[in-house]
């Protein structure tokens, strides 16, 4: 590993619950659940204060709140995390260009060719932590490393407002105490295989020895031991462009059968549609997320023969991915659409057309109605022109949506 690479990852602390402290400050020092409050309600962030009673993001609302009864449970807002996640990488920007974001509250930050601008890295991670207090009011945490997936263990040792730097020569040090956990891709699964061999720690990890992993895991056990000698040769990438954008929504109350599913899923599809309209783009992969009523999670996802816009394509896609689960006798609290992969419309045109191919591709026309519909849904609301085999103009019960794509529009000036 080189010993003059320095990486930041940058998180911000509790993001969505301080924002909304910060926007109401009665909240301070209370126990703050941002997420929907229903039955089916989930935390989608967890205040520091919330978090002492073991609350935390992704937790149904019930069981935090048996927890911690007194918790305040605010509705998240997801336009103003969106603005103010602008504004905070806009000041990641101004300490390097190489800023590659990760969610809409963190990111990676290559420091390099910026000694002269900025100082050593931990000065520079201490201006960085500064500005962004200035700017939005809120604290992060940042851990330094000579690699990524170092520097993103590092920044959730000290949380909050934490900074941790593993200094260049101290990695094998640093790892060898660690638990297995904490390397990226090692899960529940990989962890119990492990134990019954002894290994508890990158230390112990490192010391069954390369070929004994790769006869355990194959490719994923070369993975596994190169990060516990501290390799990580990933460069941070910067990218504004989002990497994926999808919807999902969580229900109140489960939803059963095959043709309840297809409904919900034509629903996120035109949501989905509508979005790559709006960005000018179109997407070859579809991804399917179904979770059941005991919290197990499923994702499935295909590739498109050509890149589309359209709703009709995209849900028959995430329909077929559906065959490919087990729905029998089961009930399923969320469902979620995506799509990667991104082409714009230009780049399709100037491809090189295949005159023996058969016309397999949608009519012309279908884009043009897209880009009508998704118009008149923009400027009337989701339901208008809403397809009728969806079911009922409301559809109760849900959280709401997820966006999974970071806005990269500029920061907007708050009034």
């Amino acid at each position: 590993m080189s010993g003059d690479r320095a990486i930041l990852h940058v998180d911000m602390d509790a993001f969505f619950a301080s924002v909304e402290v910060r926007e109401d400050p009665r909240l301070r020092g209370l126990p703050v659940l941002v997420g929907g409050a229903g039955r089916r309600g989930v935390v989608a962030a967890a205040s520091y204060e919330a978090r002492k009673f073991g609350c935390r993001s992704a937790q149904p609302m019930a069981v935090a709140l048996r927890l911690c009864p007194q918790a305040v449970v605010v509705a998240p807002r997801h336009e103003l995390y969106a603005e103010v996640s602008r504004a905070v990488f806009a000041v990641f920007e101004r300490f390097s260009p190489l800023v590659e974001g990760l969610s809409i509250d963190e990111a990676f930050i290559d420091l390099a060719g910026t000694e002269r601008l900025w100082g050593p890295s931990r000065r520079a991670a201490e201006a960085l932590q500064a500005a962004v207090f200035e700017e939005t009011a809120l604290t992060c945490s940042v851990g330094i490393a000579g690699v990524k997936f170092l520097a993103k263990i590092a920044s959730g040792m000290h949380k909050p407002n934490g900074l941790t730097e593993i200094a260049a020569g101290s990695e094998l040090e640093f790892l060898a105490t660690l638990p297995i956990g904490e390397l990226w891709g090692v899960g529940p699964r990989t962890q119990e295989k492990l134990a019954r061999r002894g290994i508890a720690t990158v230390g112990d990890l490192r010391r069954l020895g390369e070929a004994a992993l790769v006869e355990m895991f194959g490719a994923h056990g070369l993975h596994m031991h190169r990060l516990s000698l501290g390799i990580d040769e990933r460069a941070v990438v910067p990218d504004r462009a989002a990497k994926s954008l999808g919807h999902e929504d969580t229900y109140a109350v489960d939803v059963v059968g095959v043709p309840e599913l297809r409904r919900c899923l034509l629903s996120q599809a035109t949501r989905v549609a509508d979005r790559l309209v709006a960005q000018g783009l179109r997407a070859r992969c579809v991804c399917l997320k179904i979770r059941d009523g005991e919290f197990v999670t499923e994702t499935r996802q295909c590739t498109l023969p050509r890149a589309t816009d359209d709703y009709r394509e995209i849900h028959g896609a995430a329909c077929r991915l559906l065959e490919a689960v087990d729905t029998d006798g089961r009930g399923f609290r969320l469902t979620g659409v995506s799509v990667s992969q991104f082409e714009s419309p230009q780049a399709e045109q100037q491809q090189q057309l295949d005159l023996l191919a058969p016309a397999s591709e949608p009519p012309p026309r279908s884009a043009a109605l897209q880009a009508v519909l998704s118009a008149v849904r923009e400027r009337h609301g989701h339901q208008a022109l809403f397809p009728a085999e969806a079911g009922s103009e409301r559809r109760p019960g849900t959280t709401g949506a997820i966006t999974h794509s970071r806005p990269s529009e500029p920061p907007k000036r708050r009034r």
